[in-house]
């Protein structure tokens, strides 16, 4: 009987196998549940990896209305500095027409003595650079939201323009201390 008795249990608990006991119940080890935790998780990565090499910048940048920009791989995202446009027809800085271009080129009455420096261009400058200077002083030091003088300047550039006058433009800003030159370009699409 004993044989027999162990026979007996070796072919129930082949029957109970299986079937789920009430004690494997309790234990939640029903092994057929599908686990959303880690599937989360993996989502969730994915989620943060895109989000963070996704990049849209936001920028105070404006582009000139007639102006087509140069193409270019650069990834450095415009800064808010002062606006300098040179279009077919005219230098535009910070929105204000300084000097009209006539036959791509500026008129010789607007330039200096040394046929390269542009008269209002130059005054324009160093207004900006006086007025940033004077806020800077002021204030003791830079207040919120307002930057000190840095030269620089965004230029944005026709890329039908003679090389000539972007001379012109770079060599008068040059001597007024903007010497920090950064040209707007537009980003070339990948493919």
């Amino acid at each position: 009987m004993d044989a027999a008795g162990a026979g007996g249990g070796l072919s129930s608990g082949k029957a109970r196998a299986g079937r789920p006991t009430s004690r494997m119940r309790g234990k939640g080890g029903g092994g057929s549940a599908l686990m959303l935790a880690s599937m989360l998780d993996i989502l969730m990565s994915i989620l943060f990896f895109l989000l963070k090499n996704y990049s849209a910048v936001l920028s105070d940048f404006t582009m000139g209305k007639d102006i087509v920009l140069p193409s270019s791989i650069a990834k450095i995202p415009p800064a808010a500095h002062l606006n300098l446009q040179v279009t077919q027809r005219a230098i535009i800085l910070d929105d204000k027409e300084i000097v009209s271009i006539i036959n791509g080129d500026v008129d010789r009455r607007d330039l200096y003595r040394d046929g390269v420096t542009i008269v209002r261009l130059a005054q324009a400058l160093k207004a900006q650079k006086d007025k940033s200077q004077l806020i800077q002083s002021k204030s003791g030091e830079v207040q919120k939201g307002e930057q000190s003088f840095t030269g620089t300047i965004v230029m944005q550039a026709d890329k039908n323009l003679k090389f000539s006058l972007l001379k012109k433009v770079i060599y008068t800003a040059g001597i007024t201390d903007f010497v920090m030159l950064k040209l707007a370009v537009l980003k070339k699409e990948d493919g």
